[in-house]
């Protein structure tokens, strides 16, 4: 193919030298030329009708893929929050064991009676509320779990800026959850005005394997649902907390409950450090404490923290 090639331009060249001299090209010389012309003006290439379908194609194929790949992602962020909650209660199990089985507070006070004094820094600190050092904190600065972005689901985008109870970040999107009050209890200053429940000690959980203490929380839109799996998020309230029914103040109130948000699951973790992803009506909010397919309580005397 190649030796033809160079066949027809050393015609093609000699019939131009001979037209130059004044001499008349031969026929079988002009149309090899010819052809030679006419095969490199009509190379192969694209029409317009083509190219429409090629990326009429490529348009389908994306719209194919890319809900995979966003399935993809969302499953991997949700595995990486399962893991932030193993790593937060493997700490609070150290924790437990340097306080004598009793459970890291919800949040201090500033001032409590029996605990040390703290300096707030608004830069560091996972939950910015000043007076008040969260759950999150207490074991960061304690150095049972020192990464602030452990505190964090990674499924959430905003900060929690809107989240009701003073937990409040605008550097964290939080969104992982204590179980209050069956394991969160507060230590608050002379005077403060709301029930106090019963501090949570170890001795006091009857199936570590089916009590819940940390799961994703964040508030409701509707707290009349009654579905739990229905439960739809506000933005920007991803909490450090969730109630449960003991709360009997305020569990109606729907400021933060456990939230369904990877796939319609949520991820939980059980006292005895076991991580997993259910849906959110197995938790049971329906039956009262004694029942024992409930996971919401430490433990199921029918007695409320």
């Amino acid at each position: 193919m190649e030796r033809d090639k160079l066949q027809v331009t050393r015609l093609c060249q000699e019939a131009s030298a001979r037209q130059a001299n004044g001499r008349t090209a031969t026929t079988g010389d002009a149309n090899s030329c010819h052809v030679s012309r006419v095969a490199h003006h009509h190379s192969p290439a694209f029409t317009l009708i083509e190219l429409l379908v090629v990326i009429a194609i490529i348009a389908i194929l994306a719209a194919l893929l890319l809900p995979v790949l966003s399935r993809g992602r969302e499953k991997a962020r949700a595995t990486e929050c399962a893991s932030n909650q193993r790593q937060i209660m493997l700490a609070v199990k150290l924790y437990l064991d340097d306080h004598d089985g009793v459970m890291v507070p919800l949040w201090l006070e500033q001032g409590a009676a029996g605990w040390a004094s703290w300096t707030y820094d608004a830069a560091t600190f996972v939950v910015q509320w000043p007076d008040h050092l969260w759950w999150q904190d207490k074991l960061r600065l304690d150095g049972y779990a020192p990464a602030p972005k452990l505190y964090d689901c990674p499924t959430l985008t905003e900060p929690a800026t809107d989240a009701r109870g003073g937990s409040v970040s605008d550097t964290h999107t939080l969104g992982i959850g204590m179980n209050y009050p069956e394991y969160g209890w507060l230590a608050p200053a002379a005077g403060f005005p709301f029930p106090v429940y019963t501090t949570s000690k170890e001795n006091q959980i009857s199936r570590p394997d089916q009590s819940i203490v940390f799961a994703d929380a964040g508030q409701i839109t509707d707290p009349g649902e009654a579905n739990p799996d229905n439960w739809q998020e506000i933005v920007a309230t991803g909490c450090a907390y969730f109630r449960v029914p003991s709360d009997t103040d305020s569990y109606s109130v729907g400021d933060s409950r456990s939230m369904p948000r990877h796939g319609g699951q949520v991820n939980v973790v059980f006292f005895d450090g076991h991580v997993q992803r259910e849906r959110n009506s197995l938790i049971r909010y329906d039956l009262p404490r004694s029942d024992g397919a409930i996971q919401w309580a430490r433990n199921n005397n029918g007695v409320n923290p």
